[in-house]
């Protein structure tokens, strides 16, 4: 029996040292927002993966609102991020 494989997606932050509006997860790249590219990219590489999406709890829709844009139907258990990356990677 093969076993599950996750990925733990940690993008909690806030994008101030960026200096923008956006947090960088969120930034478009080629078109779609980098957080979209990244979790494609390991999907391409292993297509049955559970994916699990950190994000601040403020930022749940608008996350949900971009997938729906950039028509991203990706299962996801999306899980609110903690204060800092270190609480966020701890939970």
């Amino acid at each position: 029996m093969r076993r599950k494989i996750y990925g733990i997606f940690v993008a909690g932050g806030s994008g101030t040292r960026m200096g923008g509006d956006i947090p960088k997860q969120f930034l478009p790249l080629d078109g779609r927002p980098i957080l979209q590219c990244s979790i494609e990219r390991f999907l391409e590489a292993e297509p049955d993966m559970k994916i699990i999406t950190v994000l601040p709890k403020t930022h749940f829709q608008t996350w949900k609102d971009l997938c729906a844009i950039h028509s991203f139907h990706c299962p996801q258990t999306l899980v609110a991020g903690g204060l800092t990356r270190f609480h966020s990677v701890q939970m």
